[in-house]
């Protein structure tokens, strides 16, 4: 991949002078801040804004641009790295204080890929499938679940008696179901609306069949 460097009172004027060095369109670039601009003080101190602009290509190259764009926009000094899948386009976050992003139970990260997913459809045409993380969140949070899916299926299992989770997104309800999938003791099934749809762990009798529920699928 082609990388440049640039420099301007600004930082888009930073990326100008970079793209120009570069040769490339806004669009088709990653940008990651090097130094913010600082204004002097009495004619001293000041210091020019610094980029790199990395050049990609297709729906990653887009991915990146949009999420770090977005992010200097909010404040943060961070970089996107994305990779184009199979399955669609990962995102991975960095950067000082980065872990800010993520917000509680991920919703930050899960609002990103929203609007990321519509970004690319809106300039591709086609519908792909967006992953966040920041400093490994993803992981963490799956790892917790699971412990708790653990946890909550043995306290069905010997009290006999079915076990409600707090509410959840699609996503981690369904780390749940596949947490579960394959403990005879217990099956999963979710309930409620909207914001408030959740797991319950039911304990199981003989016969009972342990498909997933069909939203979860």
């Amino acid at each position: 991949m082609s990388v440049g460097e640039g420099t301007g009172r600004t930082t888009d004027d930073a990326i100008h002078d970079a793209l120009q060095h570069l040769g490339a369109a806004r669009e088709d670039v990653d940008v990651e801040v090097l130094q913010e601009p600082r204004p002097a003080l009495l004619g001293f101190g000041g210091r020019e804004a610094r980029v790199r602009v990395t050049l990609r290509r297709g729906a990653a190259g887009l991915a990146g641009n949009f999420v770090t764009t977005a992010l200097h926009l909010m404040g943060y000094i961070a970089e996107a790295h994305t990779e184009e899948t199979a399955e669609g386009i990962n995102v991975t976050l960095g950067g000082k204080d980065i872990s800010g992003f993520i917000g509680r139970h991920g919703r930050t990260l899960d609002a990103l890929e929203v609007l990321l997913a519509v970004h690319l459809h809106r300039e591709t045409g086609r519908r792909t499938q967006v992953v966040a993380d920041a400093e490994g969140y993803r992981a963490r949070r799956e790892k917790a679940l699971v412990e708790q899916a653990i946890q909550a299926a043995a306290r069905a299992a010997a009290q006999r008696t079915a076990v409600a989770l707090d509410p959840m997104d699609p996503r981690d309800r369904r780390t749940v179901h596949l947490a579960l999938r394959d403990d005879e003791r217990v099956s999963t099934s979710s309930e409620g609306e909207g914001e408030h749809r959740h797991v319950v762990v039911v304990p199981r009798t003989p016969g009972d069949r342990k498909d997933l529920p069909p939203d979860e699928e």
